[in-house]
């Protein structure tokens, strides 16, 4: 570990190229703010061959692969590796901006009065950005008129402010990322076929963790060498590596990260058991194979008799932030949409804490998605807009994932 407190990586656990990324990452961004791709999979590096190879273009790139691979850090090396290092690196979460004036006003500016709320001119990201990159995380949420003006700018360099009509200039590289699958999109009118197309030849899928073999086992390494900054090392024992070695990976990498950080804080001694971990994992099937020598604890009852993120079963609990989610929804009457939506799309909390969340919900509600509703501080007419949501970003609890009403 340097001196900073920022851990090095595990010896071997870097590819030549990404430890070039990283070395220039602490360069332009310092060791806190280090780009760093563990990991020594087949699967991972043909991805960095091909981001490698792309660095050297001009063209857009997509980026594709589930919530928490790590498109961003893909899209920062890119970055660190082209030309344009040193210029402005933005990144903007298209799922954030649920107007479409607002995300295309964010991106290419706006003129005062050309909508409401428009005070004044605004400049746009694009402009701010110019000579540099645009990240494009969730680019599967840019809205209609901000996907056309997005084509125009791919195309032509040409960006037109929302009210005005005079063309502005921009030289601006365009870093894509998508969780979704955007074909489905095309098809069914979402998402334009020819922004599709402008952006699909220059195309890199960042893999699952599942599909990455032990490289888990570096990354762990890693987290846990950031965490015993203050001199506290702890290891995984054996039972905990066997579990975490059959389990599936929902949440990737981000979920790997969240499950360590909080095993090294429940571990009383120098090691992370199983005990400690399997409450927070994601139940049904989701673990491949359990050890039979393994104990699996089930959660105890709480005062109402019931076992906590399951029907009784102990296979699903939410993890620490969706259980303070839950506790805020419950008891404080907050909504779903500022505490557990809000979260989500900004990735504080994985996709599979979401699922204990509802999973636990609806365990109270009989497995209604209606009568959940007022529960969690949802308007009944907003029902429709709630399932698209869940649907939209496979939320759905698979003990309910048929479940309608």
């Amino acid at each position: 570990m340097r001196g900073n407190g920022v851990p090095m990586p595990p010896a071997g656990a870097l590819s030549e190229l990404a430890q070039a990324v990283r070395d220039r990452s602490v360069e332009s961004w310092g060791a806190a703010r280090a780009v760093t791709l563990i990991g020594r999979d087949p699967a991972l590096i043909e991805s960095q061959r091909k981001l490698q190879r792309f660095a050297a273009s001009n063209a857009p790139i997509l980026l594709t692969g589930e919530t928490g691979t790590g498109k961003e850090l893909f899209a920062r090396a890119l970055y660190l590796l082209g030309a344009r290092r040193g210029k402005p690196f933005i990144r903007v979460n298209c799922a954030q901006y649920h107007d479409g004036n607002l995300m295309a006003s964010e991106l290419f500016g706006h003129k005062k009065g050309s909508f409401t709320g428009a005070v004044a001119d605004h400049r746009g990201l694009f402009e701010e950005a110019n000579g540099g990159v645009v990240f494009l995380d969730e680019i599967g949420e840019l809205s209609p008129p901000a996907q056309a003006m997005l084509l125009r700018a791919l195309s032509e360099g040409e960006i037109v402010p929302v009210g005005g009509t005079s063309v502005r200039y921009v030289d601006v590289r365009v870093i894509a990322a998508t969780s979704r699958d955007l074909r489905p999109m095309v098809e069914a009118g979402t998402f334009r076929e020819d922004l599709f197309y402008r952006l699909r030849y220059f195309w890199i899928h960042v893999p699952a963790l599942r599909e990455r073999g032990a490289d888990w086992e570096l990354i762990a390494g890693h987290c846990l060498a950031g965490l015993a900054c203050d001199g506290t090392c702890k290891t995984l024992a054996r039972d905990a590596r066997e579990v975490l070695g059959a389990y599936h990976w929902p949440g990737n990498v981000r979920e790997l990260k969240g499950l360590i950080d909080m095993g090294f804080h429940l571990a009383e001694g120098r090691e992370i058991c199983a005990g400690e971990l399997i409450p927070a994992l994601e139940g049904g099937g989701m673990v491949r194979r359990i050890p039979l020598d393994i104990s699996i604890p089930i959660p105890a009852p709480d005062g109402n008799g019931h076992a906590p993120g399951a029907a009784g079963n102990g296979k699903v609990q939410a993890g620490q932030a969706a259980t303070a989610a839950y506790e805020r929804m419950m008891r404080g009457g907050e909504s779903f949409w500022a505490v557990v939506r809000e979260p989500f799309m900004e990735r504080e909390i994985s996709r599979a804490d979401v699922r204990a969340l509802l999973h636990r919900c609806l365990t109270e509600t009989g497995g209604s998605y209606k009568r959940l509703l007022p529960r969690i501080g949802i308007d009944p007419g907003d029902y429709l807009k709630f399932m698209d949501f869940l649907r939209h970003h496979r939320l759905k609890p698979e003990a309910y994932a048929r479940h309608t009403e």
